[in-house]
Parts: C-alpha cells; structure tokens; sequence
C-alpha cells in the first residue's frame, strides 16, 4: 500500500504545471560582477530566449538557474520551491556535443532514454520513444551512422548538435536547459530543431529555457519570452512580440519594417566597440534604467502578493514537494544495478568499435610480445643469463603498464559523456565506475594472453604450465592497477587536458620504474623513497612474483673455467656440494625475495587495484 501511495504521489508531481522562477540574481566572481538584480519567470509549456551581446552573462544565467551553480544572492525556485531537485526534474544540453563517437545515432538515443527510464518500462515504448524524438529533429536519414570521432568519419557537426539535444529530449524531463543549441546548425535547421522542440514543449509540457545568439525572425518568433542582458543586467524581459514595441516606444529605436527585433536589439545594446569600460557600464546602466521605468509603467513587471511569496497555489503543504522520491533502498539498488548494466552493455559497444580504446592497444601488445620473443629469444638457462631473464620481468610489467597511457584520449571521451550523463540525473560515479571496471577485464586479459603466447616459451621462461599461467595472473593483475580506469584515468579525471594528463601519467609510470627495486636494489634505495614509495609501487610486486615464478625450483648451469674451477653469476649452495650449477632459489635469496607470499603479494596487487578505483570515484565526484 505504501508503494502504491508513492507511486500515485510520484505520478501527481509530473503531471503538475510547473513555475520556474528567479528573483533578484546576482552573481560574482573575485569583485567581478557577473549578474546584477536578474528576475524571470518561465511555466510549463512556455519557451524562453535568453539574448545578449558576447559576454552578457547567458551562460552565467542558465547554470545559476538550472542550479549547477549557486548565485552570489537571490533566490531560484520551482513552484515556490527553493529546495526543487533539478537533477530529477531537469536536463540540460551544454554548447560542445559529448557522445560516444562510435555509437550510432539510435544507440545513442536508445541508451539515455534506457538510463532515464524505470527498469519496469516495456522496450517498446522506448523504442516508439526514439523514434519519436528522432523523426521530430529530422534524423531519420543518418539514424542508422555512427557519429564519428578522430579515427572515425561520422555524422556532421549540425547532426551532432540535434544527437545531443535528442538525448536530453527522450528522456522527457520537466525542464529543458539549452545552452546554444543552434550552435553550428544553418538557419533552416534551426528553425527546424526549435520548433520540434517547441512542439515535444507543448505536447508534453515541458519547460524549455534556451540562450541564443543571434536567431532569425523565424526561429525567434517561436519563443515565447525573451530575457535580454547586456553586461549581466536586464535589458528587456517580456513577451517577445513585445519587443519591437519597446525598441521603438521605450527607447526611440524603432525597428525598420522587414527587420528582425531581435538583431535590432542586440545593435543597441552591444558595448563592444565602446572606447572605454566606464562608457560602456554608463551605456548598460542608462538602457537598464529605461527599461526598468518602462517595464513598471506598462504593467511589465509582475507584483507578487504576500500569498504568492511563499509559494502561492503550487505551494500547498497538501502537494507533494519538487524532490526526488525515496522508494526505499532496495530500490535504489535494483535501479542502480540495471543502470550499471546498462553502462556495461554501451561499454561493450564502446570499447568493441573503439581503435582508441583496446585496438590500438591490442596491437601494441601483441608488437611488443614480437619485439620481446625476437630479442631475448631462447634465453639458455644458465647463471650468465640471469640478469637478462630479470630484465624480461622488468620489460614486460614496466613497459605493458607504461601502455596504458593510450588509453588516455578514450577516457577523456567518456569523461565528456559521464559529465554531461551525471549532471542530468542519469547515474553516478558509482555505477560509472563499477561498469567500466568489470567490463575491461575480458579486454584485458586477451592483451595480456596475447602478449605472453608469443613472448613466454620463445624467450624460454620456466617452462612448467602452472608458470605460465601464473606469469598470464600476474601481468593481469598488474595491467589492471593501470589500465583503463585507475592510475591514467584518475589523473586524467582530475586534469582533462589531452597533453597535461599524458604528462602526468607518463613520470608516474617512470617514477615507479625508480623505485620498483630493479634499476637499484631495493635494500640500496635512499631510506626515504624505500619506507614508502617502494612499498606502494605496483611494479615492486609484480617484479618480485614474475620472478619468483620463473627462479623457483629451476637449476641454472654454470660455467666451468680453464682451471677447471666453477664460476656462477650469483652465490650458489649447489658448488660446495660438488655441482657446477645455481639453484634458482639461490638467486631469490640474493634478490631478498625467496620467502615472499605468492598470495600475499598477489592479494596487495589486488588491493592497490581497487585503491586506485575507489580513488576514481572519489575524483569524479569532487571534480565533475
């Protein structure tokens, strides 16, 4: 009973008409006045234009009032609610298109209405859901193409733009923000998108909140408010068919006949080619004076009364409040847990279809097993060779792990989409996260498989089965302490920038090199990196098991001088009981690793694994 009275609950607050309203925005930034005294109001069903020159403040104004952004004063509120969840009730379509590159257009679209969408929802009325969208933005003949990425030519630019609108638009939400979503469209083209959104807007009484530059008559006259700023203060606010009124009776500008109002408009008010920063703050004040008289004199400026202050109508206590529902954690789980299924299966997709993902990759495992199965081919198992076998344990943790930085340009492509996906309301971290690291271990494992088919019996390593597949265990492991999410991924997470994260992550990877215990022996390093860096270094580990695997229990022969004496590389326990031979055990106990824990070690590799995850997730959290 109490479900089906949430339920009910749930269903009466979508249906409800909703107000969004702001009052009195300001926002700055070190001194820097951004927004100054903004007031707006926008119902369901309705559209409004925000305008103005280059550097108005359109931008500042959708992110304070879509709340991704808390104003410096003034208050923002839905239906009288200052406390509305917008993660629940909004999306939001920033200028750059964040998508998959190797997804088509319906997978694309198919996928966000999946996240939105309650696991119970029948496939078929998601798919008549996309369908929908994607007949209304015109991109039945391009449904079926990918959209295309540096490797991949795709879709056009415009196409792209009405891609990303249609992932915000099939998951029908309350409140549409858009920022520039003409942006790169022709004129015909916008027209198009605005009034197909204008139309989804009516049918199913969407709120819809858009900046835009510069439209044409058509596509302006298809909003109905305009919200005009010029340097952060209101120009004009109203009906836009108000507009050329104002221009001509407020200001003494009339707009030429066959003129668009809006290009008038931003004529007048533009102060970029003012010669000085005092003109051009006199010049905004004078208009933002003018109309402020303007407006309060022709009944432009909506009086509330003390009823309406707290919330009017939609702020009945009887109403249920603008917030997400709470079903109870069972459900949170089963819904979190089909979203990450969902993410799984794009994942799939994704890193399938992806040559910057595990293509590129693949090949360079596959080219450094070549590389190492012809340049230490058949390695005899002698003393004298030992330092060599040891730099194959190096080569094949230091180097494979160092490869994870090509991984870098595919994160950062799904980092745009995880940022766009998350500031929507469609999952978190968590089930980013969580997807991403189970569905990467198949990938894994075949670059790992790959590699030491080809370089593990031509070197001539320990040739006993369960060797070999210790060795395949132990580079997994130490590849996924790297690759894709943890260490290149947290750094790239935390600093999105192509260059400086590749940067980053290649002096970690040769900072671990320092300090893994090969190049200097661990018992030699300065105390300072040893206590510490040594004993955190995934490569110390990895080193040690990959040679404690290939040395234990292997006789190593020696060599016999001119004088009949026995040489040995290492010091061997095998010479004084009359064999001219080195125990492999006696080259472990050399290196200070013969009475190391396989499982232990193992089980560390494990955990630094899953610290670098969890580190992820703390980053895309605080930082997205």
């Amino acid at each position: 009973m109490q479900s089906s009275t949430e339920d009910l609950e749930a269903q009466k607050t979508s249906e409800r008409p909703l107000v969004l309203e702001w009052e009195r925005i300001s926002f700055s930034v070190k001194n820097k006045h951004i927004l100054h005294d903004v007031s707006g109001r926008v119902e369901s069903g309705e559209m409004l234009a925000i305008m103005g020159p280059s550097g108005a403040g359109k931008s500042t104004i959708l992110d304070v009032i879509s709340k991704r952004t808390a104003a410096t004063s003034g208050s923002v509120t839905v239906n009288g609610d200052a406390g509305a969840d917008m993660s629940s009730l909004a999306s939001y379509v920033e200028q750059s298109d964040a998508l998959l590159g190797v997804l088509t257009v319906r997978e694309t679209i198919q996928y966000a209405a999946r996240l939105s969408l309650d696991p119970s929802t029948p496939a078929g009325d998601v798919r008549a859901r996309v369908e929908t969208v994607v007949s209304e933005l015109g991109l039945t003949d391009v449904v079926n193409s990918r959209i295309g990425n540096a490797v991949q030519r795709g879709i056009s630019g415009g196409q792209k733009r009405r891609v990303t609108i249609g992932s915000s638009l099939v998951t029908r939400p309350r409140i549409l923000f858009l920022d520039e979503p003409t942006s790169g469209l022709d004129s015909r083209t916008s027209r198009e998108v605005l009034s197909a959104i204008k139309s989804l807007a009516r049918t199913h009484n969407i709120l819809v909140v858009a900046s835009i530059h510069q439209p044409n008559w058509e596509t302006f006259a298809l909003f109905d408010k305009l919200l005009l700023l010029a340097r952060g203060k209101t120009m004009f606010y109203g009906p836009t068919d108000r507009l050329d009124v104002y221009l001509g009776d407020g200001l003494g500008c009339p707009v030429p006949q066959h003129a668009n109002p809006a290009d008038v408009a931003l004529d007048v008010f533009n102060t970029d080619f003012l010669a000085s920063s005092a003109q051009r703050e006199t010049h905004v004040d004078e208009f933002a004076t003018r109309w402020a008289e303007y407006a309060s004199t022709h009944g432009l400026v909506r009086e509330k009364d003390e009823h309406e202050t707290l919330g009017g109508d939609y702020a009945d206590d009887r109403e249920p409040r603008l917030v997400r529902r709470r079903k109870g954690l069972a459900h949170g789980v089963a819904r979190n847990l089909h979203r990450t299924a969902i993410l799984m299966e794009r994942n799939v997709l994704n890193y399938s279809r992806n040559l910057l993902a595990y293509g590129v990759r693949i090949a360079m495992y596959v080219g450094m097993g070549v590389m190492l199965a012809t340049i230490w081919v058949n390695l005899a198992q002698t003393s004298a060779k030992v330092n060599d076998r040891l730099s194959v344990h190096f080569f094949s943790v230091a180097f494979l792990g160092f490869m994870s930085v090509a991984g870098i340009p595919a994160f950062l492509e799904e980092r745009q989409v995880f940022v766009r996906e998350r500031m929507n309301g469609l999952y978190g971290p968590g089930a980013y996260v969580l997807a991403n690291s189970l569905v990467t271990l198949p990938y894994l494992f075949v670059c790992v498989v790959l590699f030491a088919v080809i370089s593990y019996w031509s070197i001539g390593l320990n040739p006993g089965a369960d060797q070999f597949f210790r060795f395949v265990g132990v580079l997994f492991l130490a590849v996924y302490v790297l690759t894709p999410a943890p260490q290149s991924a947290v750094v790239a997470a935390a600093l999105p920038i192509f260059v400086a994260s590749l940067a980053i992550a290649s002096f970690l990877n040769g900072f671990w090199m320092s300090v893994g215990g090969y190049f200097i022996r661990a018992v030699n390093l300065p105390r300072f990196w040893y206590y510490w860096a040594h004993f955190i270094d995934y490569q110390t580990y990895a080193f040690d098991l990959l040679v404690f695997n290939d040395f234990h229990g292997i006789t190593l022969g020696c060599a016999t001088l001119a004088d009949g004496s026995c040489f040995c590389d290492y010091p061997s326990s095998l010479v004084s009981a009359g064999e001219c031979a080195l125990a492999g055990d006696d080259v472990l106990q050399s290196l200070g690793i013969r009475g190391i824990s396989f499982k232990l070690y193992s089980a560390i590799l494990l955990l630094i694994a899953l610290i670098y995850r969890a580190l992820l997730y703390v980053v895309l959290v605080f930082k997205t």
